[in-house]
């Protein structure tokens, strides 16, 4: 039962990805299409962001009150629509508002997949089989921008049309397929809204939701900024900026596909954390000190390296909680992720306005202030039950 759900789940979100990853590439060519300027632009991303950050703990809720399945399918459905209804935008504020609505309908789609992992498996297998779940959304998003520049030549439209497509295909395999993880007997006793949200400054979870945020900013930041420093440090071209990007994807596909179930068994998940975090800032501080294309490629395979071990590893602590429902506490980790990814291009921006590398600078920063922090809490755990089964690990 488990790894038929994992593998239905795996397939759903890669195609679903891979959608997502055929419009992220394409928005620029339909904006320019509109006229819109650079902020415009920029706003398109960051609405996106900023509206999953306001509206996912709402689906948290739901998530834990109705269940896991109806929530996915309904945010596989938004993502289909939101894609579909970007080809019909005629004004920046007509794609702007498509771009806002389709987040708040779809947003609760990862959190449900988390929720749906956290029911079938125990806490001990959730780490290695969290960090395939994300190789095979970062695998789907790593295969977009291929399957859209295939699609190219068939108009500005074709891409987003084949996105939406793909989604709409999720919808009957979840349906038929998945079966609902939740219980409907523990579906009634759900902790109030504001006692769930409660858990973002509660000892134990606060310092790994800080974390969450702080590697969105960074990574966020890095992919806003990369390709400009490139062209302004070293005049490279497209394809080089190309591949920069895959270098990190697929540094972090491999690692979370291949090694991790390893890592875990080894490491346990305090000190893969604590790792992930130390080769992340190591990147950005790679890229910040580059004098050749060649250190960018480096850099870019340690942040993939160490996105891989961090962010599904912060995912599964997180699970371990047994504070409020899992659909709720995932969605506040898609919250923090979200006002991450939205800040991020914003402040990389202004930083890259003063000096090339200081995006990459203040990236490491924040990284090694967050995980100082992580670090200086750790001690003080042991008086919280939720962390004491996995902080001797």
């Amino acid at each position: 039962m488990a790894k038929r759900s994992f593998y239905l789940l795996a397939f759903i979100m890669f195609l679903s990805m891979t959608g997502y990853g055929i419009v992220f590439p394409a928005l620029p060519y339909l904006a320019a299409h509109l006229g819109l300027n650079s902020f415009q632009m920029g706003s398109l991303i960051t609405g996106w962001a900023f509206s999953q950050f306001v509206t996912v703990p709402f689906w948290g809720r739901l998530i834990d009150r109705i269940g896991r399945k109806p929530i996915l399918v309904f945010g596989l459905f938004g993502f289909g629509i939101a894609f579909l209804l970007m080809i019909f935008a005629q004004s920046y504020a007509q794609l702007l508002l498509i771009r806002i609505i389709g987040a708040m309908v779809s947003t609760g789609t990862m959190p449900a997949v988390y929720a749906m992992i956290s029911d079938v498996y125990d806490k001990k297998q959730r780490g290695p089989v969290i960090a395939k779940m994300a190789a095979a959304n970062t695998l789907g998003f790593l295969c977009g921008p291929v399957v859209g520049s295939a699609l190219s030549p068939f108009g500005i439209n074709m891409p987003f049309i084949v996105a939406s497509l793909l989604s709409f295909i999720t919808i009957p395999f979840a349906i038929i397929f998945l079966k609902e993880s939740k219980r409907k007997a523990a579906r009634k006793d759900n902790p109030s809204f504001v006692k769930s949200i409660g858990i973002l400054i509660q000892p134990g979870c606060w310092e790994l939701f800080l974390m969450t945020f702080g590697i969105a900013v960074a990574a966020s930041g890095f992919f806003s900024m990369l390709g400009y420093f490139m062209i302004e440090r070293f005049s490279t071209n497209a394809s080089q900026t190309g591949l920069a990007f895959s270098t990190e994807s697929l540094a972090t596909v491999i690692l979370q596909v291949f090694v991790m179930s390893t890592i875990y068994r080894k490491l346990g998940e305090l000190r893969i954390a604590k790792l992930g975090s130390l080769i992340n800032a190591g990147g950005y501080a790679c890229i910040a000190f580059s004098q050749s294309v060649w250190m960018i490629f480096i850099g870019c395979a340690l942040i993939g390296i160490g996105n891989a071990l961090v962010q599904p590893t912060l995912v599964s602590l997180l699970s371990k909680q047994d504070t409020v429902g899992q659909g709720m506490v995932m969605s506040l980790q898609q919250a923090m992720d979200s006002l991450g990814r939205s800040i991020g291009p914003l402040l990389a921006g202004w930083l890259f306005f003063y000096q090339d590398s200081a995006p990459f600078w203040g990236a490491t920063a924040l990284v090694l202030i967050t995980l100082a922090v992580f670090v200086f809490r750790e001690k003080k755990r042991t008086d919280h039950p939720h962390v004491n089964e996995y902080a001797a690990r």
